[in-house]
């Protein structure tokens, strides 16, 4: 619900001050979107070689008569540095918050994460209003979670556990619509 709102004044604030709607992008991940997880984001670029970010994903859905679960949400800002004559390659800094509910066998997980890394890419213009941002992170993630089963469909606590993650964090080939007046 939070997404929708910053979406909005995002939005909102493009219309009222057309100035920001120059240097603001809608984006959207087709990497998440393949894994049925939706993304939307928003860059609002300050400077011609910096940008400010927010990425959000969502999704939830079970299957099998609510026996497997997949639920998801996160949030994603980020800060870039474009590099070059034109301002295409990249690199920044993300940090990343969300919940999680998995239940893909006969145990859930149910938990919290939370993480960031270094981020680094390349724009490909296809059009004046259209390009494809191509990017990696690299960093850390941690999952603190619960861990559960389902019997006589009442869900019953198995424990606690945490994860830590180093490596890729996050990964895009996202459509850039550039907003205009």
């Amino acid at each position: 619900m939070a997404f929708k709102k910053i979406l909005l004044i995002a939005l909102l604030s493009s219309a009222v001050f057309p100035l920001a709607a120059q240097n603001t992008s809608l984006r959207v991940n087709l990497l998440r979107w393949a894994t049925l997880t939706p993304d939307l984001g928003l860059e609002w670029r300050i400077h011609p070689s910096w940008g400010i970010l927010v990425n959000g994903s969502w999704t939830s859905w079970s299957w099998n008569g609510k026996d497997r679960r997949y639920a998801l949400w996160e949030v994603a800002p980020e800060v870039r540095y474009y590099i070059g004559k034109e301002k295409r390659g990249y690199l920044g800094a993300m940090f990343k918050a969300g919940e999680f509910n998995y239940k893909l066998s006969g145990t859930g997980k149910q938990g919290d994460l939370m993480g960031g890394g270094i981020t680094g890419g390349y724009l490909l213009r296809l059009n004046d209003a259209l390009s494809l941002d191509f990017s990696l992170a690299l960093g850390y993630l941690n999952a603190d979670y619960e861990k559960y089963e389902v019997i006589d469909g009442v869900r019953v606590r198995r424990g606690n556990d945490t994860k830590n993650w180093w490596g890729p964090v996050n990964a895009g080939v996202t459509l850039v619509w550039k907003m205009k007046n």
